[in-house]
C-alpha cells in the first residue's frame, strides 16, 4: 500500500539507522534514550520492529536529525533559497546610502538589516 495522495513514503528503519549512525551512538545508548532494550533497537534498525511516533520525535530531538517530512521541507527551502547576488546588491546599496548620512542619522545594525531585506524583496519582484 502506497503513501496517501500528496505524501511521500519513507523507510523508518533507514531513517533511524542513518540518524543513529550519524550520532555515533551505540544501540545500548539509544536503547537507554528510548527506554527500550538494545535488542529492540537492533530490530528497529533492521526494520523488524516498528518505531513509534513518540520514539521518532525523541530520536529526532536528541540526535538533532530532521524527521523525514522535515527533510522534504528543507529541500523545498533550498530551491527557494536566497538569491545571493541580489542580496549582496541590496546590502551594498543600503550600506553605501547609510555611510553618506551624517553620523548622528545613520542606521544601527538592525535597521540596516531590515532595510536590506526590504530592498532585497523589491529587487526580487523586479527580477520576475
Amino acid at each position: 500500500m502506497g503513501a496517501p495522495a500528496g505524501e511521500t513514503s519513507f523507510d523508518v528503519a533507514t531513517w533511524a539507522n542513518s540518524a543513529i549512525e550519524a550520532s555515533g551512538m551505540k544501540n545500548t545508548e539509544v536503547a537507554d534514550l528510548l527506554s527500550l532494550t538494545p535488542a529492540s533497537v537492533s530490530r528497529i534498525r533492521k526494520g523488524k520492529q516498528s518505531l513509534s511516533a513518540e520514539h521518532m520525535l525523541l530520536l529526532s530531538r536528541e540526535l538533532k536529525t530532521p524527521l523525514p517530512g522535515e527533510l522534504q521541507e528543507s529541500a523545498k527551502r533550498d530551491r527557494r533559497s536566497l538569491d545571493k547576488d541580489l542580496y549582496l546588491k541590496a546590502l551594498e546599496s543600503v550600506v553605501e546610502q547609510n555611510e553618506r548620512k551624517p553620523e548622528n542619522e545613520r542606521m544601527n545594525q538592525f535597521e540596516i538589516l531590515d532595510s536590506v531585506f526590504f530592498v532585497y524583496e523589491a529587487l526580487v519582484k523586479l527580477k520576475k
